[in-house]
């Protein structure tokens, strides 16, 4: 083949190329800077949910640690972090049989099934924080946190008053004593002026002269 030919072939295959590249590349630019996007907000996500766990292991009965449980599914959905859902299967598993059982049941295993959802919890955080960058292990995970006493007690106290109150206006439980009054007064007369007088100085007054004193 001449080579005026191959140069032209050449030069046709670098123009395509560089229309291909004019055209695709900013599409291709922007699905990989999407996907970055979505990578990043993800592990966000994720990050909330690990350290909102982790932050109120020692209360997992707060509102927004229940639901940090519950998005475990939703986001940690990749084949390498199996791992993590099935530790939150076990953890919800046991949350389902405890809260099952009847108030008698309840106070023969509470102690025995604290325990254990303090070790299935301990299993879940360490793969995901594992996912995320940190190496915790379960011993640090069960525990290394703050908890004070005055706080335990505290919230003891707002939880009894919650069910004082809830039994009271239920009617269950003690009753609120309650106090009725009648009104029973004599009416109050009030009696003229003028009789309230001396006789004399009305007498005085009548005949048009000026009391005296």
């Amino acid at each position: 083949m001449r080579p005026e030919i191959l140069v032209g072939i050449a030069t046709v295959v670098v123009y395509t190329i560089t229309v291909i590249a004019i055209f695709r590349g900013p599409i291709i630019a922007l699905r990989v800077q999407r996907k970055q996007d979505d990578e990043r907000e993800a592990k966000i996500r994720k990050m909330w949910i690990f350290k909102t766990i982790m932050s109120n292991r020692a209360t997992r009965w707060n509102p927004t640690c229940v639901q940090a449980l519950n998005m475990i599914d939703i986001e940690f959905n990749h084949k390498s972090e199996k791992a993590v859902c099935d530790a939150w299967k076990e953890l919800l598993d046991h949350y389902n049989d405890w809260g099952n059982k009847t108030p008698e049941q309840r106070k023969i295993d509470d102690k025995r099934d604290l325990e254990k959802a303090n070790d299935l919890l301990a299993n879940l955080l360490v793969p995901m924080g594992k996912s995320l960058g940190y190496e915790f292990d379960r011993v640090y995970i069960k525990k290394a946190f703050y908890y004070p006493e005055g706080l335990n007690i505290m919230e003891q106290e707002q939880h009894m008053l919650r069910k004082s109150l809830l039994n009271l206006l239920s009617g269950q439980g003690a009753k609120l004593p309650v106090a009725v009054f009648t009104q029973d007064f004599q009416p109050i007369t009030v009696e003229p002026a003028s009789q309230q007088l001396n006789p004399a100085v009305v007498r005085q007054l009548e005949n048009g002269h000026e009391p005296s004193v």
